[in-house]
């Protein structure tokens, strides 16, 4: 049996495969009596029909189905004699075979890339550090949502509440639902302008998208066409606005500090390490980018489409199905990119994982979660012993290696080593 690898690019190959007329003929005719015994002849019992006869009758579904038989064979002994590798399933581009043959089969696959790294020491790195007074900000914030207070007010200004009644045709239909928006422009798809400096009782006209309708009345069985402009009669049922404590001396009382600098110096020493570590992770990520933009290598798009379409299908409202799959098809692209990339890492800079590594590696991951060491191995006890976790020592220790060796400075958004879209997969998607 001849076979011939040509590649079509660094994700994709296609075999073509030889098989002489002697093996042909041979697996044609012992699925051809195969085939015979479940086929009922007129005149014959099931089964003892001539093998011609049978062949005369049926033989556009007999051949349809011994290639599809014939080519998982050959395919089989091709991938073990050669040792191929590949991603989720070939595909059969061309069977050509007439009996006293050779038989021509093609199939194309995608694989794992094999990537040649330019460069992995003296790397110039742009990344976007996380900064501790920042996170501190951030949890402050999040403090005084958590002790806001919601209140009736008279006039709608800028993202205050706004309960409605909509009503509204879509086709023959009229409906009328209660639901929800924000007074203004700041947030898509949630905001109404004509609602600000409204009041309860009034009554107004607008036009809203069928998206934003759903959105707010949470009734996505509606089935409105999302784009579409729907001319509806609103009226306000109430107006409620989000009353922030001020960030304080005296919310810090409240909080059981003496002062508001207390409370943030508190926050920040509770939060430098775990910080720390979080930018070790940073770093990290920005090293993946970085060698992504470096050395541009092409992925498996029929594999990532394949995988992404199997996720979205599980969407019940078809509708979204296809923002869902653009989504999912961003994010495994995105997962494959980082595995191929630690693949030929783990190739090019092998690392043995000592136990202080390993040790070193669940205090990293335990300061993450805010547990402690023991409490960390105990969570992951049936995980730490396996291939999959070695790995992800390996690459942890050989990013934190390329970090050591490089240097990084502050990008400006979005940062040179994020992995670009267009990069990844080549499809069209809606604005959500």
């Amino acid at each position: 049996m001849q076979v011939e690898f040509n590649p079509i690019n660094a994700v994709t190959k296609e075999i073509n495969i030889t098989v002489p007329l002697e093996r042909a003929n041979k697996e044609y005719q012992k699925y051809l009596r195969k085939a015979a015994r479940d086929v009922a002849i007129p005149g014959f019992r099931k089964g003892k029909a001539p093998l011609a006869m049978v062949e005369r009758m049926h033989s556009e579904t007999i051949m349809d189905y011994f290639y599809k038989e014939i080519v998982d064979v050959i395919f089989d002994e091709v991938v073990e004699e050669h040792e191929v590798h590949f991603l989720l399933f070939p595909e059969v581009k061309d069977v050509i075979w007439e009996k006293d043959t050779d038989m021509k089969i093609k199939i194309e696959i995608e694989h794992e890339p094999t990537i040649e790294f330019k460069q992995l020491e003296g790397l110039s790195i742009p990344h976007k550090p996380k900064l501790l007074e920042d996170e501190v900000a951030a949890y402050l914030d999040n403090l005084r949502q958590e002790h806001s207070r919601i209140m009736d007010v008279e006039t709608a200004i800028e993202n205050d509440n706004v309960d409605i009644e909509l009503t509204f045709s879509h086709g023959s239909e009229s409906f009328t639902r209660t639901g929800s928006f924000l007074a203004g422009t700041e947030t898509n798809f949630r905001s109404l302008e004509v609602l600000m400096g409204c009041k309860t009782g009034d009554k107004l006209e607008t036009k809203i998208d069928g998206r934003s309708i759903m959105l707010a009345t949470r009734e996505p069985g509606l089935n409105l066409e999302h784009h579409f402009m729907y001319p509806c009669q609103i009226i306000v049922n109430s107006i409620t606005r989000q009353q922030l404590p001020e960030l304080d001396d005296e919310f810090a009382k409240d909080m059981e500090f003496d002062s508001l600098e207390q409370m943030k110096q508190k926050i920040a020493d509770d939060m430098r390490l775990r910080n720390e570590h979080l930018n070790i992770n940073i770093d990290c990520q920005s090293v993946v980018g970085k060698l992504f933009v470096d050395n541009n290598f092409d992925i498996p798009n029929k594999t990532i489409e394949y995988l992404a379409k199997k996720e979205a299908e599980k969407i019940d409202n078809p509708e979204y199905r296809k923002y869902y799959e653009y989504q999912y098809s961003m994010q495994i692209a995105q997962e494959l990119v980082t595995m191929y990339i630690m693949n030929n890492l783990r190739k090019a800079m092998p690392m043995e994982v000592s136990p202080e590594m390993l040790e070193e590696y669940y205090t990293h991951e335990a300061i993450l979660e805010d547990i402690s060491v023991e409490a960390y191995k105990d969570s992951y006890s049936d995980e730490i012993n396996t291939e999959e976790f070695k790995h992800a020592v390996q690459n942890y220790f050989i990013l934190r290696q390329i970090c050591q060796n490089s240097s990084f400075f502050v990008a400006e958004e979005p940062t040179e080593t994020e992995i670009p879209e267009a990069e990844l997969i080549d499809q069209e998607t809606t604005e959500e």
